[in-house]
């Protein structure tokens, strides 16, 4: 009997610590969601994420672009086949610190450093980066005062 629930508490413990860790980052700013990074080729997402829910593609003033939509992240390759665009409306993705889709303004200026908002055309948004040609932005945009949407990308314009 005591080592029937020494057992039962040494599994609920594994449990307990296993749910307060910190599960390895999602979302790392400037760099990657869901282990995509920025600059991965599309054999290597696919290789990575598997088949895709869905691909778009289209053009625009930049040249051809590709869009592959999974259920957690959808990565854009534009004019070529090098990820240009990551992007997440899933709460299930987040950085170390705890932010991402369901934050709060206070939560993202806690848990993220060098971060600037502004309201822009009716949206609010907050930032890190610089969005410069060359550069790589990401992009927090919010709706009702919670994040609904984090974006990483490379600026073309």
């Amino acid at each position: 009997m005591n080592r029937l629930r020494l057992s039962v508490i040494a599994a609920l413990v594994l449990v307990a610590l296993a749910l307060a860790a910190p599960a390895s980052a999602a979302i790392v700013p400037q760099r990657s969601i869901s282990g995509i990074k920025l600059g991965m080729s599309e054999k290597a997402t696919r290789a990575k994420l598997g088949a895709p829910l869905r691909v778009r593609s289209g053009s625009n003033l930049f040249g051809h672009w590709r869009q592959l939509v999974y259920p957690r992240v959808t990565i854009a390759f534009q004019s070529g086949n090098k990820a240009t665009s990551l992007s997440t409306r899933s709460a299930l993705e987040r950085t170390a610190s705890g932010v991402g889709v369901g934050s709060t303004l206070a939560r993202v200026r806690a848990g993220l450093q060098g971060e600037k908002c502004k309201r822009e055309f009716g949206l609010f948004h907050c930032w890190i980066g610089r969005w410069v040609p060359g550069r790589f932005v990401t992009d927090i945009s919010f709706k009702y005062s919670r994040v609904t949407r984090i974006t990483i990308a490379y600026v073309f314009d």
